[in-house]
């Protein structure tokens, strides 16, 4: 039953989000805007694919957990055909949303997994693909209000879904300011501010489907026209390697606690801010970005990087397609290694991805 709900509307749901992409890059054609970097799109799209094994498999196991708790603590009995009972579900989803979403950017440990979805250097409907592969152990825990509340886990999955795919749409910058909806809505403007390295972008605007939440505990911000937005993040990925965006963060927190003073500090490394520092002296990756200063990763690919990625691309969804399509027919063992076989091959085009462009660079 809950693959039924949470699996298998994703095998229709991935190829119509890639024609929207590629609707989009043809209106900014049209209208003669650069919003789209090859690469950087293309990876997007691959750690998009990625995240969707990984966390077919993770979101299950929240699901299960979810269904555990509702059937054994759910407080009250919901009716599936009220109205009432999605619209309190959707409302209630969304705010708890807000919390996840907004931890994912106060704790450093949560943070390792959220970063990989700001680390596009670009903001479009592609960028709503570069989802994590490793939030889903935690992200669960945070809707058990739900469960205890006895939401059915079917209205739990659904709900979860729409709020998915309503922030995709939100990531583009061809529509500008929305008038009365920026009041209570996520837009793509108050959107583009959550994705800024501006000094006025940092830590705003967590909402998923309402902004209400932001502007009732004070997060919100307005885009400002006069500042152009600087995406990405403050220090650059630099890779084009799925497997590595989802990791390069966790291996700059193990260094910090690996080589910190004592286990306090080491505790706080994990579970204080991004920026949080030990000493007094200034964290430099908190300098203030400027459009002129901040320098994009490289923008112009190898012929042979390009074309890899492509292929990478069409590969990876015929793999997707085929395991969701059969996943409820395979044991746990198989399902684990088909995503480990995928996770490997990621991990190799992404050694071949920087093996090319070092030679470019030494070419150059």
């Amino acid at each position: 039953m809950i693959d039924n709900f949470s699996l298998k509307p994703m095998i229709l749901v991935i190829p119509v989000l890639l024609a929207l992409v590629f609707i989009e890059l043809g209106f900014a054609y049209l209208k003669g805007r650069k919003v789209y970097n090859f690469q950087d799109s293309i990876t997007s799209i691959n750690i998009g694919l990625l995240s969707q094994f990984v966390n077919s498999t993770g979101a299950v196991f929240g699901a299960v957990m979810y269904a555990l708790i509702e059937a054994r603590y759910g407080t009250f009995e919901w009716s599936t055909a009220s109205p009432f009972t999605w619209v309190f579900a959707l409302l209630l989803y969304d705010f708890l949303y807000y919390w996840v979403h907004r931890t994912g950017h106060m704790v450093n440990i949560f943070w390792a997994a959220h970063i990989t979805h700001h680390s596009s250097e670009e903001f479009n409907l592609s960028t709503a693909m570069r989802q994590a592969s490793t939030g889903f152990y935690f992200k669960w825990v945070f809707y058990l209000p739900l469960a205890v509340l006895g939401i059915p886990v079917q209205v739990y999955v659904i709900v979860g879904l729409i709020d998915l795919l309503y922030q995709f749409w939100v990531h583009t910058r061809l529509i500008g300011r929305l008038g009365f909806l920026e009041w209570f809505l996520v837009t793509p403007s108050n959107h583009r501010v959550h994705h800024g390295q501006n000094d006025y972008c940092i830590d705003r605007n967590f909402g998923g489907i309402f902004c209400l939440w932001d502007r009732l505990f004070g997060t919100y911000a307005d885009e400002r026209e006069e500042e152009p937005i600087v995406y990405g993040i403050r220090k650059p990925l630099e890779s084009w390697s799925p497997v590595w965006s989802n990791l390069h963060y966790y291996k700059t927190l193990w260094l910090k606690v690996k080589h910190a003073r004592s286990w306090r500090e080491g505790l706080m490394f994990v579970v204080a801010e991004p920026d949080w520092s030990p000493t007094d002296q200034e964290n430099p990756s908190t300098e203030s970005p400027t459009v002129d200063s901040y320098q994009k990763h490289s923008s112009l690919a190898p012929a042979s990087i390009r074309l890899s990625g492509i292929a990478t691309t069409l590969v990876s969804l015929t793999l997707l397609i085929l395991y969701l399509g059969t996943r409820d027919q395979m044991p746990l063992a198989a399902q684990l290694m088909f995503v480990a076989i995928v996770i490997g091959l990621f991990a190799g085009i992404g050694k071949f991805w920087s093996l090319e462009k070092f030679q470019a660079a030494q070419h150059d």
